[in-house]
């Protein structure tokens, strides 16, 4: 059953007919009188907690869908581990071996391109190339040798690449390599665009997005989710989705949620970059649009200390320029950190929870901009159709009770 009960059927978002056409001059109208309007008369069927690439891809679905929506931020929409984000988009990096996280990766690159056309994201450097990674020890060797095995064997390209090979397809990389991997399944592109043009699209559709609204507690009646607590008001809804990444862990109400910030810093720095993007154990090499190259990035459990660290840039850059020498003397030109939400396994948590309407959507740790179009797809079946997608088992939030 809907976890908003039974319903009439969806409103068409703001400006468009039955059908779903827009209606005639509504182009002409614009998004702040529809916001005002949208504001004024609202009665809202779901608040989503948390204006990252999860939280807003979920409102985007979620009014898609014909649902009234509020979304709640802390401060900016994806100004924390979207904005710094690599925006590596593969099924299988980071940890991501065979198995129920490879299969939900895989579903969510493959709706990518859609989705992007959807948002009307045309300009978030979209390269469809496919990514290197590379070896550099006999470790490395037998780690890439191992995942290209599994990936073979369940249909995902890979082509092994001596350093000579590597050295034809990406000049820059003349580094102490012993082998590399092409994946050309994978793709890259920039998420700052991506969340720009999401955020736009929201806000459009006629989702109501409060900013620098801290949401305080979920608020609870005889086992209800019932709303929203922020510190000057309260936001009353049937439905709420938690994705408030590396905060979420503080607002569960009554049950664990094991997620904690994990730290990474990255750098960018103003140089001629490979042209595909570049993963290796210690990081990653992404070339921009802009001529800059983003490099990262660490991983420290060292909860919400967001001071940048002279010293962790410098290895950040340096083993980046191990691997392309011509990155060693490139101006950095700018510094940043985010706080990526890690679950106590690594895994995503994403599904309903002992609150009746409340659904969380946290825990995807390196991969939130690879699993945002998926995550808010299964989310939205759940909220409209009362459907778990058996993709979802693995990873509720039952399994840390």
């Amino acid at each position: 059953m809907p976890l908003l009960g039974e319903r009439p059927a969806p409103s068409p978002a703001p400006g468009e007919g039955s059908s779903g056409q827009p209606l005639p001059g509504y182009a002409k109208v614009s998004t702040e009188r529809i916001a005002a309007a949208v504001s004024r008369s609202r009665t809202i069927d779901v608040a989503v907690v948390g204006g990252g690439i999860v939280g807003l891809a979920c409102a985007w679905e979620l009014r898609k869908r014909g649902l009234c929506v509020t979304l709640i931020e802390r401060g900016r929409p994806a100004r924390e581990s979207t904005w710094a984000a690599a925006g590596i988009m593969a099924a299988h990096h980071y940890g991501a071996g065979p198995g129920p996280l490879f299969d939900l990766l895989r579903r969510s690159l493959a709706a990518y391109p859609a989705f992007l056309e959807q948002v009307g994201a045309d300009a978030v450097d979209w390269s469809a190339e496919g990514i290197l990674a590379v070896a550099r020890t006999a470790e490395d060797i037998a780690e890439l040798t191992s995942r290209m095995s599994w990936l073979t064997d369940a249909g995902y390209p890979a082509e092994l690449l001596t350093p000579w090979e590597l050295r034809a397809l990406e000049p820059s990389c003349t580094g102490p390599i012993e082998a590399a991997t092409l994946f050309p399944a994978d793709a890259s592109l920039d998420p700052r665009p991506l969340a720009a043009a999401l955020e736009q699209a929201v806000r459009s559709a006629g989702v109501e997005v409060l900013t620098d609204s801290p949401a305080t507690s979920i608020q609870v009646t005889n086992s209800r989710v019932t709303g929203v607590s922020l510190r000057d008001r309260s936001i009353a809804a049937p439905a709420v989705i938690l994705a408030a990444g590396a905060w979420c862990a503080g607002l569960a109400p009554g049950f664990r949620l094991p997620v904690r910030p994990c730290k990474g810093q990255m750098c960018a720095v103003r140089a001629e970059g490979p042209r595909r993007a570049i993963n290796f154990p210690e990081g990653v090499i992404v070339s921009r649009a802009d001529g800059r190259v983003a490099l990262g990035a660490t991983q420290e459990d060292v909860g919400f200390d967001a001071q940048i660290d002279a010293d962790a840039i410098r290895q950040v850059h340096g083993d980046a320029a191990a691997l392309v020498p011509g990155l060693a003397g490139a101006e950095i030109v700018e510094t940043w950190m985010g706080f990526r939400p890690q679950s106590a396994d690594g895994f995503p948590v994403i599904g309903p929870t002992p609150v009746e309407g409340l659904v969380v959507a946290t825990g995807h740790f390196t991969k939130g901009i690879a699993l945002a179009p998926v995550t808010a797809e299964l989310v939205a079946d759940l909220v409209c159709d009362g459907r778990l997608d058996p993709l979802l088992t693995p990873f509720g939030p039952d399994r840390f009770a």
